[in-house]
């Protein structure tokens, strides 16, 4: 009999354990999108959310075709939080490549900035030369465990510039007999 009045206390505070942690994890989801929805109000009220729940913003606009999927490209890239404490880049010298990608091939957590699904969305936007402001949340980034300093559930401002475009098919034009 003891045995068993050990046994389902433990499972209760085993089961009040893990739903608290549940609870916490969506406590930090609900602070993340309400800091993000307050810097957005402040900052950028004109700005349109797109339906992924990114906030583009073009900065300078480029030329040529717009990137594509299956595109690779060379980028510059800044990304800091919404109050700039954290900051990474590439500085001026070596861009970042990588062949953009839909969201389905990317992972759902990102650890690289290259994986971040909020970048390859806006190459989309984007064309050779292109300077643009994107303001994302972690679903988009790093998600809840964070990566390259920064602590997961933390909303993302990233100025991007795409340096060079080498498409993934090479126009009809171009091609010589």
């Amino acid at each position: 009999m003891k045995r068993i009045i050990t046994l389902f206390l433990l499972a209760v505070v085993a089961s009040a354990f893990f739903s608290c942690k549940e609870n916490s994890l969506e406590k930090q989801r609900q602070n993340e999108l309400k800091k993000l929805d307050e810097f957005i109000r402040a900052h950028y009220a004109e700005v349109d959310r797109k339906p992924s729940g990114l906030y583009y913003i073009e900065l300078e606009e480029g030329t040529g075709d717009s990137i594509k999927m299956g595109d690779q490209v060379q980028v510059f890239y800044e990304i800091q939080t919404l109050d700039s404490l954290g900051t990474i880049g590439t500085g001026n010298y070596e861009p970042l490549q990588l062949t953009v990608l839909p969201p389905t091939e990317l992972p759902s957590t990102a650890t690289y900035v290259n994986e971040l699904k909020a970048l390859h969305e806006a190459l989309t936007y984007m064309k050779k030369g292109s300077k643009a402001r994107l303001i994302f949340d972690s679903q988009l980034g790093f998600g809840q465990y964070g990566s390259y300093g920064f602590s997961g559930f933390t909303p993302l401002m990233m100025e991007v510039e795409v340096y060079k475009v080498y498409p993934a098919e090479v126009p009809e034009e171009e091609i010589t007999e």
